[in-house]
């Protein structure tokens, strides 16, 4: 009933928008894309291109990558837009946006293995219903909520409905339903005991031009499948709450970014429990001051952990996409933590990897310090530098799996970038970092502490 509301909902917003008079102008299309050459380095890791990536002795890996992208954007009318962007898939997979030069399998004069799928694909309408500006916006798009600490599927997308009011020109609000996860029982796409629908409200305020805060609720439902759990049909409900409040801004020089999350809610009939509770939260808060050139940054962020393996699920839980592989993560703080080794998560129940992510994991049961500078010495020319100090939140529930004592010492990172504009739209940079891993490592996974390395360079035209 709750999808059957959800297509109601929206048609009827469609047909509540008043006057809107047809368009006589042509279509205005707009055709773009990026090429994206990658050469990657990666040194000290184990797995690499497995689920549990850990720190240890090992030969180090390289290999050159290409992301190819391309979009048309059609205005068909000042109020009527839809896009389609497809990307390039490493061997055809959902979650890859790239393809490996010199792929196994292929000889010489030969295509890569690469298959073109949708990133997008989205109509977007809007009008005046009830005197107000309204809209809609229906199909397979990026996805995020926030200061994107909970909720992030930007990467590849997510297939949704989104309505939105603006009351005034400041206040903003909106509504939608997300397919999360899409199971395969016997029933195929009628069956849905085995899905994950996703349901947000959105609310934002501009306090001025430069200012807004905002808070956002998502309700994650399921009538019998808890993605991370093997099987198709694996608990009895999934009734899942996250509350959001973030603001972003600048004040007199000052530039700013905050955001905290609530998790509560009740997994029924996992494992045999009767009822799993919800009960993780999150803080994050940015700042940064421009001293040109230079502009100073500080950041500290904390998602809670589990303090011992019981029926409360304590960890934060975030949606980030499921485990995919290292070249296709998004990044919110380090390179090597966040991209390439496995985290501090013990319980990503609402992931779409079976038996929970181990990388992609946001701030799960992680607590971040960093400082960095950004500096821009002529305009072509920019250079970062950031250091981060990474602990455990929490290592309860680890001490209960290994019947011994963890230390919430992750270790510490320090990342560099430099990137120089060579010519319209061509852009070639560097990255490179360094990540000494703690005795978290070897206390809960008899990891060796080897410094993993990592660096990347690119070179990007947009067009």
């Amino acid at each position: 009933m709750r999808k059957y509301f959800a297509v109601l909902l929206a048609v009827l917003l469609i047909l509540s928008f008043a006057v809107t008079a047809f368009a006589e102008d042509k279509t205005d299309i707009t055709i773009g894309g990026k090429i994206l050459v990658r050469g990657w380095y990666f040194d000290n890791v184990t797995g690499l291109s497995g689920h549990n990536v850990l720190p240890g002795d090992t030969e180090s890996a390289a290999f050159y990558s290409t992301n190819v992208n391309l979009s048309v954007d059609a205005k068909v009318a000042d109020n009527i837009r839809g896009m389609v962007e497809v990307e390039t898939a490493s061997g055809g997979s959902a979650n890859s946006g790239l393809f490996y030069w010199g792929d196994a399998g292929r000889g010489y004069d030969s295509k890569p293995n690469a298959g073109i799928l949708i990133r997008q694909a989205w109509i977007q309408y809007t009008g005046a219903g009830l005197g107000l500006p309204v809209g809609i916006k229906i199909g397979h798009m990026p996805i995020s909520l926030g200061e994107k600490q909970f909720l992030n599927n930007e990467r590849f997308g997510d297939d949704a409905i989104l309505v939105w009011i603006d009351p005034t020109k400041e206040f903003h609000l909106a509504a939608g339903t997300v397919k999360l996860n899409e199971g395969n029982g016997v029933d195929g796409l009628l069956s849905h005991t085995d899905d994950l629908d996703g349901y947000v409200l959105i609310g934002t305020y501009m306090l001025n031009k430069d200012n807004t805060l905002g808070a956002n609720w998502l309700w994650a439902h399921s009538d019998g499948n808890a993605p991370a759990l093997p099987g198709l049909v694996n608990v009895d409900t999934l009734n899942f709450y996250n509350v959001g409040l973030h603001g972003n801004g600048k004040v007199a020089g000052l530039t700013y970014a905050a955001e905290a999350d609530w998790q509560f809610g009740k997994i029924k009939g996992l494992n045999g429990v009767p009822d799993v509770k919800a009960k993780g939260w999150a803080v994050m808060a940015k700042v940064g001051y421009q001293l040109e050139p230079v502009n100073l940054r500080a950041a500290f962020a904390m998602g809670s952990g589990d303090s011992d393996n019981d029926k409360e699920l304590e960890e934060f839980q975030t949606l980030q996409g499921p485990d995919y592989g290292a070249t296709a993560r998004l990044v919110h703080y380090t390179q090597i933590y966040e991209r390439t080794v496995r985290t501090a998560a013990a319980s990503s129940i609402l992931t779409t990897t079976t038996g929970g992510n181990t990388t992609n994991t946001g701030i799960a049961n992680t607590t971040y310090f960093n400082v960095g500078a950004d500096v821009t010495p002529v305009k072509e020319l920019g250079i970062s530098l950031d250091g981060y100090l990474l602990r455990a939140t929490k290592t309860g529930y680890w001490e209960d799996v290994v019947d011994d004592s963890v230390s919430k010492k992750i270790g510490w990172e320090i990342d560099s970038r430099i990137s120089y504009k060579l010519a319209k739209n061509l852009t070639y940079y560097i990255e490179a970092g360094l990540f000494k891993p703690g005795d978290f490592y070897r206390d809960a996974f008899g990891a060796d502490t080897n410094t993993v390395k990592q660096a990347v360079h690119g070179l990007s035209l947009s067009f």
